[in-house]
């Protein structure tokens, strides 16, 4: 009889990928070029990992060109752009995901990002050989707790964690029972992160809490 894998689920944006080190030049940039006043940085990472056309929303309130198709396409250049540059992990994503898998676990992104975002961020966190499966927003208005419903179908598994930094990964995993871990590194808030059912402060803290979780 074959024996199922425990399922990571990890949101990308403030989890694995430290979305300001591009976002935050990007959003400058652009506010620049339109000569709109920049808001602050803390005001622009508070936007990480709001679903897309809410985002696009809060672009055009702030100001932006209300061509929502070429505002979308201008920041997804500028951003694929950013990235490339000078994108990184959160420190030791890298080398825990690796123990993570030497440790029999399964590995699945669940972003609401899409495909070409997601692509574009694991290669330039050097991961985008240690997933499994990715599943990404490529309809733009999927629920984080839809797309992570589809991976888990996709994805036979014993158990099933979420691990993520903002309200909608704990409403994805609690609505699918899985269990939820929040990060509380990333861009979330305390109140977001309240009804995980565990925490860490770092990534490499997911290694003891699994562990922890599972013994």
């Amino acid at each position: 009889m074959t024996t199922l894998a425990p399922l990571l689920a990890f949101d990308l944006d403030g989890t694995l990928y430290r979305t300001a080190s591009s976002f935050v030049p990007t959003m400058r940039s652009l506010y620049a070029e339109y000569g709109l006043t920049y808001p602050s940085d803390p005001v622009i990472l508070r936007s990480i990992g709001v679903p897309f056309p809410a985002f696009l929303d809060w672009m055009i309130a702030q100001g932006f060109p209300d061509d929502r198709a070429v505002l979308a396409q201008q920041l997804t250049e500028v951003e694929l752009a950013s990235i490339r540059k000078r994108g990184e992990p959160f420190p030791g994503v890298r080398e825990t995901l690796v123990h993570l898998r030497e440790a029999g676990y399964a590995i699945s992104l669940c972003t609401n990002g899409d495909r070409q975002y997601a692509d574009t961020a694991l290669t330039a966190c050097g991961i985008a050989n240690l997933f499994d499966t990715l599943q990404t927003n490529d309809a733009r208005g999927t629920s984080k707790t839809e797309l992570l419903r589809r991976l888990l179908e996709r994805m036979p598994h014993d158990r099933a964690f979420m691990i993520g930094d903002r309200r909608y990964d704990v409403m994805a995993g609690r609505e699918n029972g899985c269990a939820v871990i929040g990060a509380s590194y990333g861009y979330g808030t305390a109140d977001e992160l309240a009804n995980a059912n565990h925490q860490i402060d770092s990534f490499p803290q997911l290694l003891t809490t699994l562990h922890d979780l599972r013994s």
